[in-house]
């Protein structure tokens, strides 16, 4: 923006007047020769005197003129500049005007008005960028006033969710339920209006491009949905600096596939009360999961978490799917619980990964083919059901200590690059065939190292040197006809 123009001091203005006057007798004075060191010839013509008398005039006239024309043009400037500013003054009170008259369409008792309200706030954040964050706060603060879905949106959650209805539940009230739906349509448009302007697919189109936002400053949109009430919420595709919604609840499928967050995100205690889908989700910075519930199948398949991760006692009631994550920060997944079938198949953990006290209670647990680059701390898990960690690579140290595998675990192949502390309690059988460890392994009863194991660093085959079919706190292998174990077996290869 231009700078504004100051008034002239009377200074300059008398210094360049005496300049002007004194400057034009001088050249005058020059002119008519009295300061020529030759004197002047008494016969010289007065024409010559007049014709000099005259130059040296209009030398100062056109010295004056030049002082008039540049304070002219500064006055003109001066004018449309003032002229520029009260345009720009009245551009600012109208979008002001504006604002203010969408933001009280938003309180309207009327659902048609509201989507008006929240229309009106588009147009100007499209015209405006230095809007646009206003825009979408304002469009979060709107989600986030308490809000109760109506009876067909809650019959969709999963029936483990506290906020599932029963079909014979007893419903609402006709007009309530009526105004639940409205207000449901309004929230939903609220929720597209996010969407659209953070959308940005890895191949954006001209479409794409211009309706992303970004601020003044080119940074991109922040969004605050703590502890809002959200139905079908789906940033899928969608580029975004931060996330808060903590204590959010989602209500229906919740999309966040190939979402890109390049701030902090934080889902600490937020409900997701149906199916969540989060695959390939990056995370470029710390993401919060702590004690987060996930009621329905959750997809986390090839998500990237590039910063730190913590998942404290975050909770996964159905199906979850971590295939092929990739943490590249520490990953802090203490005390989580997986209460149904687990897949961490692939999964890569390339920074220390703390899994102590965690719980897999549902009938399959896959880690098969992951690879711990750091530490791993496992201390305490609980596996519920069968657990597969076939070909499962841990190249630091690994503590497996009073961790209880409650049901048929499967080590085959699995190789360990450092100290490692397996005592666990298999409690119904544990296959460690072509596994392979270092010298400072600790095995548990039934178990050892091939060759003397004599080299530190160099990994030896762990051997089955001990049968006991009999049973025992940690029996070396699961009886090969017991009808849950040989299904189980069947099951995880």
């Amino acid at each position: 923006m231009e700078q504004p123009l100051r008034a002239m001091r009377w200074w300059p203005v008398t210094l360049a007047a005496v300049v002007v006057v004194l400057g034009g007798g001088a050249m005058a004075m020059w002119l008519l020769g009295v300061w020529s060191p030759i004197p002047t010839a008494v016969s010289t013509p007065e024409r010559l005197r007049l014709d000099r008398i005259r130059t040296g005039l209009t030398v100062a006239a056109g010295l004056a003129a030049g002082v008039t024309l540049l304070m002219t043009m500064r006055r003109q400037a001066w004018s449309e500049q003032a002229q520029q500013f009260t345009q720009l003054d009245a551009v600012e009170q109208r979008i002001t005007a504006l604002y203010v008259a969408a933001t009280e369409q938003l309180g309207s008792d009327k659902a048609a008005v509201r989507l008006a309200g929240l229309y009106a706030l588009e147009r100007l954040g499209q015209d405006n960028s230095k809007l646009r964050q206003v825009v979408v706060e304002v469009w979060c603060a709107y989600l986030r006033m308490p809000y109760t879905p109506p009876t067909e949106v809650l019959r969709r959650n999963v029936k483990g969710s506290p906020q599932y209805a029963a079909p014979d539940a007893e419903a609402p009230k006709l007009e309530d339920d009526q105004q639940r739906r409205e207000e449901l349509q309004v929230r939903l448009t609220a929720q597209r209006l996010i969407a659209k302007h953070l959308r940005m697919s890895d191949k954006p189109d001209d479409s794409e491009q211009a309706t992303y936002w970004r601020d003044t400053a080119s940074e991109r949109m922040s969004v605050d949905l703590v502890g809002a009430n959200l139905v079908d919420f789906t940033l899928a595709s969608c580029h975004a600096h931060q996330l808060n919604a903590e204590s959010a609840q989602f209500h229906g499928v919740a999309d966040l596939t190939s979402a890109q967050f390049h701030g902090d995100v934080n889902l600490r205690l937020a409900h997701f009360h149906s199916k969540a889908e989060l695959r390939e989700v990056q995370f470029h910075r710390y993401a919060d999961f702590s004690a987060a519930h996930f009621h329905g199948h959750t997809d986390l398949s090839e998500a990237h978490f590039y910063y730190g991760t913590n998942a404290r006692a975050a909770k996964f009631c159905g199906d979850a799917s971590l295939h092929g994550v990739q943490f590249y920060g520490y990953a802090y997944l203490f005390g989580v619980q997986f209460h149904g079938n687990v897949n961490l198949c692939s999964t890569q953990f390339h920074d220390d990964a703390n899994l102590g006290g965690a719980e897999f209670q549902g009938k399959f647990t896959h880690i098969d083919g992951s690879a711990f680059y750091k530490n791993a701390d496992l201390r305490m898990a609980i596996f519920g059901r069968n657990a597969g960690l076939s070909s499962t690579k841990f190249y630091g140290e690994v503590n497996l200590r009073d961790a209880a595998f409650h049901g048929y675990a499967d080590l085959r192949g699995t190789q360990f690059y450092e100290d490692a502390d397996l005592r666990a309690q298999f409690l119904r059988g544990v296959d460690m065939s072509g596994a392979r460890a270092t010298s400072t392994v600790h095995l548990p009863s039934g178990w050892t190292l091939a060759d003397g194991a004599s080299t530190k660093c160099e990994l030896h085959q762990v051997v089955r040197t001990e049968a006991k079919a009999g049973g025992g706190s940690t029996p070396a292998f699961a009886p090969a006809h017991t009808s849950t174990d040989q299904s189980g077996r069947e099951e995880l290869t």
